[in-house]
């Protein structure tokens, strides 16, 4: 936290509270599915939800931020990386506004589509919207994501996906 921002919080600790959020909802809501499709989200979830504690923890505590050398404030930055001051607050807000949409519409993607179709299918939009990549290139990724997504976790390992809710819908 920012030894001159008066509040408690700063915007990392808003940071860590929404991963936290977004993770433990990701942890709970994978106890409902079999031991096999509920792998893979407490594999990945359980130990990024302890970090993510932690780092909430940290942030709640203000030791994360300090000032840097010869410097007499400290801008506020997100989760210990400074801020290059030439950047205006109101772009930073936009481009945090940014980056929690995607991540909305990711989880949104899934729910949705299902994984196997969201992933190679964000990959692809995020290329192209965000990265500026050619169509070509972005689609050559996005194609062997789901190839890769395809043979290691379909083929090989026989994982049961969730049920997107579109499929439900249609009774696939």
């Amino acid at each position: 936290m920012s030894e001159n921002s008066g509040s408690r919080v700063d915007p990392s600790f808003w940071l860590s509270l929404f991963f936290v959020g977004v993770i433990a909802v990701w942890v709970v809501t994978a106890a409902r599915f079999d031991w096999d499709t509920r792998l893979f989200p407490w594999a990945v979830g359980i130990p990024a939800l302890i970090l993510g504690l932690r780092q909430l923890v940290v942030d709640w505590r203000g030791s994360s931020v300090n000032a840097e050398q010869g410097e007499q404030d400290r801008y506020a930055g997100v989760l210990d990386i400074a801020v290059d001051r030439s950047i205006t607050p109101e772009a930073i807000t936009r481009h945090t506004v940014r980056a929690i949409g995607w991540i909305l519409g990711f989880a949104c993607s899934i729910w949705f589509l299902g994984f196997p179709i969201s992933i190679p299918l964000f990959i692809f939009l995020y290329l192209i919207c965000e990265a500026k990549a050619g169509k070509t290139a972005a689609l050559v990724c996005a194609g062997l994501t789901f190839l890769f997504i395809w043979v290691i976790f379909d083929t090989m390992m026989h994982l049961a996906w969730p049920d997107a809710a579109l499929f439900d819908f249609f009774g696939f």
